[in-house]
Order: structure tokens, then sequence, then C-alpha cells
């Protein structure tokens, strides 16, 4: 792994005041655990590279997601009024009931997790030079390719995006114009 990606994955945890801590007595099949009281992530030293790097933020992700921002809801917020009509709050009762059940399983906790995990990944890759890190995982791990495509087109959407702004500011601020 090069020194880069290594500073800036201890970067990412010291930035939110985790510690890593690699142990060798995990099963094969436990890859890592985040223990937020003690705010460290244990990281088992048995594995490649690579299942560090994601274990890592994937843990890193659960911090985020479920300590820093315990209390999300998974819906929208229309559902959250009180309706004066009888059926749009029988309507909205069932839809803030199906939401809850889709995303308060397990699997919803550690689909986020991987999301922000792949996003953050990607962005490593690109920036740090741990592409072959990255593409040793995306071989080892096939069943993560949906949460992989999902993460890409994010990534390129947001540098789409952040492209069209840098270009209206060239366009627009020689003629006198601010953007916000």
């Amino acid at each position: 792994m090069k020194r880069k990606t290594k500073n800036t994955l201890r970067a990412i945890a010291k930035h939110f005041g985790l510690k890593i801590v690699f142990v060798s007595y995990f099963p094969a099949d436990v890859q890592g655990l985040l223990l937020s009281r003690e705010k460290r992530i244990l990281i088992n030293a048995h594995q490649p590279r690579c299942e560090h790097i994601f274990t890592l933020l994937h843990e890193v992700g659960h911090y985020i997601r479920h300590v820093l921002n315990p209390h999300r809801t998974h819906h929208p917020r229309i559902f959250e009024d009180r309706w004066k009509s009888n059926f749009m709050a029988e309507v909205s009762k069932h839809v803030r009931r199906y939401f809850r059940f889709i995303f308060n399983k397990t699997s919803g906790k550690e689909w986020e997790a991987d999301l922000w995990a792949m996003c953050t990944f990607i962005c490593l890759a690109k920036t740090t030079g741990c592409r072959s890190e990255f593409n040793a995982f995306l071989k080892r791990h096939p069943e993560k390719q949906n949460v992989f495509l999902l993460a890409a087109c994010g990534t390129i959407y947001s540098g789409i995006k952040t492209r069209i702004k840098n270009i209206c500011r060239c366009l627009w601020l020689p003629f006198g114009a601010t953007l916000g």
C-alpha cells in the first residue's frame, strides 16, 4: 500500500477521533469491528490490504451514519405531517411503516456503510493511487458489484456537476456576475 494511501486513511480515522487496531484473533469470516464507545476500529490482520482499506472505510461509514447521525428517518418529510384527512393520515402511517421495515433491517445499515465505503474507496483510488487494491477488492467481492455501480454513478454525477459549475463560473464571471 502506498504511503499516500496509508496517510489518507489514518487522517480519515483521526478526523473522526477513531483509532485503528489490527488484531489477529478474529476468525477468517470477520473482517472488522467498530467499538463505537471506545472509538476504535478493529481490523483482521490476516486479510489482504484491499480488505483492510474497505473494512476501515466500511467501519468509518458505520460510525458516521449510525453513531454521529443515529436518528435519521428514511422517508420523505411529507409523511411526517399531521394530516387532517383520515385517508392521508392512514396513507402516511403505512408509508412510514414500510420505509422503517425496509431500512431498519441490519442489511440496510450494512448496505449504507458499504455504499459510503465504496464511494470513498473510488475517490481514494482516483486521488492516492490505490487502484490495484480497489481492483483486487472488486475481484474478491463480485457481490459488491451493484454497490460499486451505484457509487460509480454518484461519483460520475458529482464530477460532472462540479465541472458544469466551473464552466458556468468561467463564462459568467468575466461579465461581472457572481455565483454563490
